[in-house]
């Protein structure tokens, strides 16, 4: 018979899950009560929730949603950040914290419905910031009107800079 406090926690999972766009799940054995919190607040800088979860709990509230697959397997002690918004963004503090932090492990994760191994999350931490991507996108569309423009534009600028030669020939 479950007890009012694990349906809480499931609960709780449940509702973090559902916000949830991927999760990534680490291993924190080694790790101190200080440098846990210290890692909570970069993740919650970066719009995502870490938390440390009881295995058979977290295997219960994942059950039957896109994250099952990646709990199948958690033993031992296990962190799960819980992404709302921008993966790239969170993927680059999970690196730097795995490069800070030589205790602190990625086991795995899942995103958009697939797993994200150790070196698909370095893949994805070399990819530039969501705005700077966007900014690409948007000079792409840009490039072909502002090209049509300073197409255009070239032959009155020539004509022009044409007369102001032979103004400047007849001067001298």
């Amino acid at each position: 018979m479950p007890t009012d406090k694990k349906i809480q926690i499931v609960e709780l999972y449940k509702n973090l899950i559902e916000d949830s766009k991927a999760l990534f799940i680490v291993d924190y054995k080694g790790v101190t009560v200080e440098e846990i919190t210290a890692i909570r607040r970069k993740f919650n800088e970066c719009n995502s929730k870490y938390k440390v979860v009881k295995n058979s709990l977290f295997k219960i509230a994942t059950k039957d949603t896109e994250f099952e697959e990646v709990t199948k397997d958690l033993v031992g002690t296990n962190g799960v950040i819980f992404i709302k918004d921008d993966p790239v963004a969170v993927a680059k503090t999970l690196n730097d914290i795995l490069k800070d932090y030589s205790s602190f492990e990625y086991k795995t994760g899942i995103l958009e419905g697939k797993i994200v191994e150790e070196a698909s999350l370095k893949a994805l931490a070399q990819l530039p910031p969501k705005e700077v991507l966007q900014a690409q996108l948007l000079a792409l569309f840009v490039a072909p009107a502002t090209n049509m423009v300073n197409l255009l534009a070239a032959t009155p600028r020539n004509f022009l800079n044409l007369l102001n030669a032979y103004k400047s020939s007849k001067e001298n």
